[in-house]
């Protein structure tokens, strides 16, 4: 007995076996055999017990006992998944009133959503055009008056504290000033056309990345009674002719040479403007200049500054401080405090006086996710809440199909393949919704088509 249990089967056989058997038939399949091997061995021998051993195995070579290749079983996988898309939508077509209720639902929770996600990303997009949006400043002012220590940050400052800024701190790489006032009817030959502007000084091209056509951005902004304009406002006062030289007459007082030609500034951008005057052209006005570089006169003039890669900003705040108690002597009962804003953050403060472009404070934003979430959720709830009165009257779905074979894998599926369905429809709905609400959506409010596209 000893020798026979020490006998084994061919072990090329064996391997076989093992090769294309299923792994669930393969213990049994295995076991069977081998007691048979045992059997024969005594009854027959060794010899005809291996020949009848590989004959069973090469008998057994099967459609049902055979493993599926890979791409056999994705194929069987990607069948099965178009039955369960059938499957499932006849069942949310016989369920009219919950399919509709469930996906009109997150339709319009989506659709919400969307509008969000536009808005987000229209105000998340503000002046990032520009080379040095990340290293670009503004300076605030605080204006105290005979003692009065309110909130009366703006976002203006003085003439002398850009000049100064400019001449005397270290720190800081470019200073752009501009400056309004610089507006009227321009007048070439007999064509006269309304332009709006600032006065600028020549580092505006160093600080914004504003797209100068034709001209030299170094020397545009620096010789007085210069101008830039933009494309739109050249083709409307010269036509196809060249425009760079050429003098426009602006309320019908002062003559301007065209110096250069600019792109008309992007959409998304807290500056707008159709021309620019060098202000340098300012300085030919002597009283007039002397009103302009008083140390209170804080009501007209946007300073931005370039700063260093991870330049010391309190040390910068410190110094503007120091700025201020050396020049408020010079003005009386008044008391100016300077204060740094980073170019991201304009869009989202809306408490300061003299903003220029457009402006959405962060409480609105909170607000706008705040109603996001609540019309999602309650959407959310909503689909779960009838999903699970739905289910108690799937349960006789279930037991039938697993009486007739279906595994508890294949139930889930076909549950989340209905899921998905009802999703990706809830997801077009909800975009259709939002491209025809969107126009609507945009004509509210005037100020709403300045500050944003809303497109995806």
């Amino acid at each position: 007995m000893e020798e026979i249990k020490k006998i084994a089967p061919p072990a090329w056989a064996t391997k076989l076996l093992a090769w294309y058997c299923k792994p669930e038939l393969l213990e049994d399949l295995q076991g069977d055999l081998n007691e048979y091997f045992d059997r024969h061995v005594k009854e027959k021998g060794v010899r005809k017990a291996r020949i009848i051993y590989t004959l069973d195995v090469i008998k057994f070579f099967r459609l049902y006992t055979i493993r599926k290749p890979e791409f056999i079983n994705l194929l069987i996988s990607w069948i099965m998944i178009g039955s369960y898309i059938k499957t499932s939508g006849r069942s949310i077509v016989r369920n009219k009133l919950f399919s509709a209720i469930n996906i009109i639902g997150l339709a319009v929770s989506m659709s919400v959503g969307l509008v969000l996600i536009a808005i987000l990303s229209d105000v998340l997009s503000y002046d990032k055009f520009h080379t040095n949006y990340d290293r670009i400043h503004r300076v605030l002012s605080r204006y105290e008056y005979l003692g009065d220590k309110g909130n009366n940050f703006m976002a203006t400052t003085s003439l002398k504290a850009g000049r100064l800024i400019k001449e005397e701190f270290t720190g800081v790489e470019e200073v752009a000033i501009l400056q309004s006032g610089f507006q009227g009817d321009a007048k070439v030959g007999e064509k006269i056309i309304p332009l709006n502007g600032f006065w600028a000084n020549d580092s505006f091209f160093k600080v914004f990345s504003f797209e100068l056509l034709h001209g030299n951005a170094a020397t545009a902004l620096k010789e007085p009674f210069s101008m830039i304009i933009t494309e739109t406002a050249a083709k409307k006062l010269f036509g196809n002719e060249e425009a760079i030289g050429k003098v426009v007459i602006l309320n019908n007082d002062k003559s301007y040479t065209i110096t250069g030609i600019v792109k008309e500034p992007p959409f998304f951008s807290h500056i707008h403007f159709e021309m620019l005057g060098s202000l340098s052209t300012r300085e030919t006005d002597t009283k007039a200049l002397e009103n302009e570089l008083a140390w209170d006169n804080v009501w007209n003039t946007w300073v931005y500054l370039v700063l260093p890669q991870n330049a010391n900003i309190p040390l910068l705040k410190t110094n503007l401080d120091q700025l201020s108690k050396r020049e408020d002597p010079s003005v009386k009962n008044t008391h100016i405090e300077l204060d740094l804003q980073p170019l991201s953050n304009i869009m989202f403060r809306d408490s300061l006086g003299n903003q220029m472009g457009p402006v959405l404070g962060s409480t609105l934003l909170w607000v706008f996710g705040g109603l996001c979430f609540v019309v999602i959720l309650s959407a959310c709830f909503n689909y779960t809440n009838l999903s699970i009165a739905r289910s108690l009257k799937r349960t006789r779905e279930v037991g039938i199909r697993k009486v007739i074979g279906a595994m508890r894998s294949h139930v889930v599926t076909q549950f989340i393949v209905e899921a998905v369905i009802i999703s990706i429809s809830a997801l077009l709905i909800g975009l259709l919704l939002f491209f025809v609400l969107r126009p609507h959506f945009l004509s509210i409010e005037p100020d709403i088509q300045k500050m944003f596209t809303l497109h995806l």
